[in-house]
C-alpha cells in the first residue's frame, strides 16, 4: 500500500471517529433536554440560544464529517467550539479530568482543516484535486 492510500485511509478513521463523537454529544444535548442546555449555557456566561446551534452543529456536522462533506469547514467550526470549551468549562479542572478530550478533539479538528476530507471524501468527489 502506498503512502497516500494509507494516509486516505488514516484520514477516513479520523473524520469517522470525530463526526461520531461529535454527533453523539450533540445528541446528548438534545435528549437531555436541550432547554437545559440553553440553561447551562447561560450561567456560565454563553447565550443560551447558541446551544441550539452548537447542538446541530454536533449532529448534522457530525454526520457531514463522517461523510466527509464540509470537511475544513465543519472543522474549522469545531476549533472553535473547542477553544470556547477547554476557555470556558476545563481549563480549571486541569488536563487530567479535565481539558483532554476537548484538547484531543481540538487537535483532530486541526489535522483535518489542514488536511481536508481525503480521497475517501465526498469533497474529494466533489472537488477532486
Amino acid at each position: 500500500m502506498n503512502i497516500i492510500k494509507q494516509y486516505a485511509w488514516s484520514l477516513l478513521i479520523l473524520r469517522l471517529c470525530l463526526g461520531f463523537n461529535f454527533a453523539m454529544h450533540g445528541f446528548s444535548k438534545f435528549s437531555g433536554g436541550i432547554e437545559n442546555t440553553s440553561q447551562w449555557f447561560e450561567s456560565i456566561g454563553i447565550p443560551g440560544i447558541l446551544a441550539y446551534g452548537v447542538a446541530l452543529l454536533e449532529v448534522l456536522g457530525g454526520f457531514a464529517l463522517m461523510a466527509g462533506l464540509f470537511t475544513r469547514f465543519l472543522s474549522v467550526l469545531y476549533i472553535i467550539v473547542m477553544i470556547v470549551a477547554i476557555y470556558k468549562v476545563q481549563l480549571s479542572r486541569g488536563f487530567l479530568g479535565g481539558y483532554e478530550l476537548e484538547m484531543t478533539f481540538l487537535a483532530v479538528s486541526l489535522a483535518l482543516m489542514v488536511s481536508g476530507g481525503g480521497l475517501y471524501s465526498v469533497d474529494h468527489a466533489l472537488f477532486p484535486s
